[in-house]
């Protein structure tokens, strides 16, 4: 047995470093909101700002800085030419070193710009990333992106206001590496079949939890730790971590089918063969059989069973790919051509651009509720970093409705038992989207609060709703292309935020109008589950 292949003497310490890696890493490029405050007080784009043009048409000074440490601070309104004495502020250096900049509209663009750049390029590159794992391996794959997630890192250390252009492939790169070191975790919930659903979950939750750690970034700047000695130390931290896992953990390829059928076969004694043929197919798994090819053994072993469910004259199930048989099973690009992948592909688009415009217009949107106080904006970016945690806890509580639900239609027909179960988690998903941007037009104090609790709950269904029904829905052997097309479609939705941005502030009530235009694409999205729920009950079949 490899030393450097641990994975199969210690599975339960391989997943729950997996899970560290996942918690610490992956999701960073999502806390946005806590980096842009840092870039805001570092005055990056405030070049881009005229006098007359800063939010709320006011500039804040200090003055009067004296050997005790005494500051007064004068608020000057650049557009009335007065000013007033505002506060007395003691600073231990002697001058007042923390300067405040609200910003405006400029700024943010410039600043929203990267963002969009760099989650349309995280996504849209993950497309192929699948085929490069199986084409190199995993450990090759997870050093190729090691580095680059490095690279990214350092960018985002070394990145100053006279040299802005680093934001980007700072970014890019650590999303995009992120994004690999997730997929290339996947694959441990193999070794635990009977949680393989579950463990999905909780990697989906702990990569919407990742980007706290942008917050505590946020934190120690507070603190007086610059923002370059964070990330270098974090970076530091990443190198360890990820290098043993790599070294010594993960498979030099992917995990051997051998020893998963071992596995199996050890679980089937235990369980009885009578209780493992009522065991209901995993609900929740990400499917990620393009980056995981063991996975296809599954497949083979349900083909005896799925083969008297399946008859030629089955229209509906051929057309749309329910079938992972021999005897019934569409081309790659008949499944990519039904209307139940195109409905599905417009679902995800339209939640994804709630998704990442919520999170890019997070400070302007905080900033213009609480009337430019950057501290009680600061206070509300740390609530939003907290209630993030809880990801983890709606990750799982959607995987179990979802199991839930499939265990109801487990005996039906295979449109049934496929179709059905998903319109509720999709309809959620939907009420989840609208009620955050419901709550992003109420000029109240209290509204985000409540954005920031329906927006968990989105970030933790959207992305394992919609890459679950592709696993489940069409052949397994199609679904690493299916899948390149699902990110292509979030990465699409990444670069069309951009113009969003602009469109926010662009004049009075442009907030409201996008933000009813949001509202009108996510209630057309409840077409796709209604169709999946009319085809399935319609199926009038059962098994």
């Amino acid at each position: 047995m490899l030393v450097t292949e641990l994975y199969k003497r210690f599975p339960v310490l391989v997943t729950c470093w997996a899970f560290m890696e996942v918690m610490l890493f992956a999701g960073m490029i999502f806390g946005w909101a806590s980096l842009v405050f840092i870039l805001k007080e570092e005055r990056f784009y405030v070049d881009a700002c005229s006098k007359h043009d800063l939010t709320s048409g006011r500039i804040e000074i200090a003055i009067n800085s004296n050997s005790s440490g005494l500051a007064s601070l004068y608020e000057v309104d650049s557009n009335q030419g007065s000013s007033k004495n505002v506060s007395n502020i003691t600073d231990e250096k002697g001058s007042l070193h923390n300067f405040i900049n609200q910003g405006c509209a400029e700024q943010e663009s410039k600043l929203n710009l990267w963002f969009s750049i760099a989650v349309s390029f995280m996504y849209l590159t993950f497309t192929g990333i699948g085929y490069l794992i199986r084409f190199l391996g995993t450990r090759t794959t997870r050093f190729i992106f090691y580095a680059i997630y490095l690279t990214g890192t350092m960018c985002l250390a070394f990145a100053t206001p006279e040299t802005p252009w680093l934001l980007l492939p700072g970014l890019a790169c650590m999303g995009t590496g992120g994004l690999t070191m997730l997929a290339t975790n996947l694959q441990v919930a193999d070794l635990h079949p009977h949680l393989r659903g579950t463990i999905v979950a909780i990697f989906t939750g702990l990569f919407d939890f990742s980007s706290v750690n942008k917050q505590l970034i946020r934190i120690a700047f507070e603190s007086g730790i610059a923002r370059r000695s964070a990330y270098i130390f974090y970076a530091l931290l990443f190198a360890i971590i990820i290098a043993i896992s790599t070294c010594f953990f993960l498979p030099v390829r992917s995990i051997d089918a051998e020893h998963l059928e071992n596995i199996k076969r050890r679980r089937r004694q235990r369980a009885g063969s009578e209780k493992l043929d009522n065991l209901p197919e995993n609900a929740l798994v990400h499917q990620e059989t393009d980056l995981i090819p063991s996975m296809e053994m599954e497949v083979n072993g349900r083909a005896e069973n799925e083969v008297g469910l399946l008859k030629p004259e089955d229209k509906d199930l051929a057309s749309s790919g329910l079938s992972n048989t021999d005897e019934v099973k569409p081309g790659v690009m008949s499944s990519i051509l039904t209307l139940t992948f195109i409905l599905h592909l417009f679902w995800l688009f339209v939640h994804a651009v709630r998704f990442v415009t919520f999170i890019g217009l997070m400070n302007v949107w905080l900033e213009k509720i609480y009337q430019g106080d950057e501290a009680k904006v600061g206070e509300m970016l740390g609530i939003y970093s907290y209630m993030t945690m809880g990801a983890i806890g709606t990750a799982l509580l959607c995987g179990s409705v979802y199991d839930y639900i499939r265990k109801k239609y487990l005996n039906s027909s295979p449109i049934k038992r496929v179709y059905v179960p998903v319109v509720l988690p999709m309809c959620l998903v939907i009420c989840y989207s609208m009620a955050t941007t419901v709550m992003c037009m109420i000029p109240n104090v209290v509204a985000p609060y409540i954005a920031f609790t329906f927006f968990t709950f989105l970030r933790s269904a959207l992305f394992t709703v919609a890459v679950a029904f592709v696993g489940d829905a069409f052949p397994v052997d199609h679904f690493g292309v299916m899948f390149g097309f699902l990110q292509m479609s979030a990465g699409i939705a990444g670069l069309a935020q951009y113009p969003l941005f602009q469109w926010f502030d662009a004049y009075a009530g442009s907030a409201l109008h996008l933000n009813i235009m949001l509202l009108v694409l996510q209630a057309l999205t409840f077409i796709h589950p209604i169709i999946l729920y009319i085809r399935g009950t319609r199926d009038g079949k059962s098994v």
